[in-house]
């Protein structure tokens, strides 16, 4: 599938007073602590994990030499790593304000992680973090999709600033979606490759996610059995978010794949036009 004519990726930096708000609103998303502390374990794995991005392809890069790579391509690797940059700052700034509420161990598991990436680096090879990365780069494209089809409430009912944030994350997923992937071909990356590192990115995302989250609900003296069975209702049962985001995931299987096989900007854009007019204003 060939790029949009009309894509411009565009890093924009947006700044979100995150600590005042959380004070005031602990579970900021429906006031539902399940479905909060979710998304407070999914974005923490975020920091490493936009840098882990941001290293696979820039040494993929290096390695083939710009020169040597569409100009559009090289452009939009930039622009990639710009907006990437920008959203592990967010999330640091998130996991610290989590720390600051008495979620001290987030910053152990950010130490956790942080030794996981750079063990990576070292012996991992580039081709195989690549192929990890564009799928770990569908997986964020797929959640932003559900959002926009499924659970629009998952934006909708997140109280203001955390709502604005995850509209901004989501539509720069969005539009940077293929970049990867297009390195990945373009450096001579196959099939099977490509397959094992969305299995891998799926596997360890859910790994992390799911202790995050185990932690922060007792933490709230919430881990009994109520909320494991809602925690699986809502989140990691076929109905909850990860069900549902499955048959999305799928669709990086078929051989042909191509990300732009959908286009989701308009339509994103359309519902929440207010939230990014307001983004497109804090453009860099």
């Amino acid at each position: 599938m060939p790029r949009p004519d009309d894509l411009h990726i565009t890093p924009r930096k947006p700044e979100f007073e995150l600590l005042k708000s959380m004070q005031k609103q602990r579970y900021w998303l429906a006031n539902d602590p399940v479905l909060t502390h979710f998304f407070n374990a999914l974005q923490a794995t975020f920091p490493e994990g936009e840098r882990f991005f941001i290293d696979s392809a820039r040494e993929v890069r290096d390695s083939l030499g710009e020169e040597n790579l569409p100009e559009h391509l090289a452009d939009d690797i930039k622009a990639f790593i710009h907006q990437e940059a920008w959203h592990g700052k967010a999330h640091d700034e998130w996991n610290q304000v989590l720390i600051d509420l008495g979620y001290t161990r987030m910053e152990e598991f950010d130490a956790q992680q942080k030794r996981l990436r750079r063990w990576a680096n070292e012996n991992i090879s580039p081709m195989m973090r690549l192929a990890v990365t564009a799928g770990a780069e569908h997986m964020t494209a797929s959640l932003a999709r559900m959002m926009l089809e499924k659970r629009r409430d998952l934006i909708d009912e997140a109280a203001e600033p955390v709502r604005s944030l995850l509209a901004w994350h989501a539509l720069e997923e969005i539009e940077h979606k293929s970049v990867c992937f297009d390195l990945y071909q373009a450096a001579g990356g196959g099939y099977r490759q490509r397959v094992l590192g969305l299995v891998f990115a799926f596997l360890d995302t859910l790994r992390l996610a799911r202790s995050r989250h185990k932690y922060l609900l007792q933490q709230d003296g919430l881990w009994n059995w109520r909320t494991r069975v809602q925690a699986y209702r809502k989140v990691w049962g076929p109905r909850g978010i990860v069900g549902q985001m499955i048959p999305e995931l799928l669709r990086y299987l078929k051989p042909g794949f191509h990300p732009w096989q959908t286009d989701e900007r308009a339509a994103f854009e359309a519902r929440w036009q207010t939230l990014i007019s307001d983004l497109s204003n804090k453009a860099a």
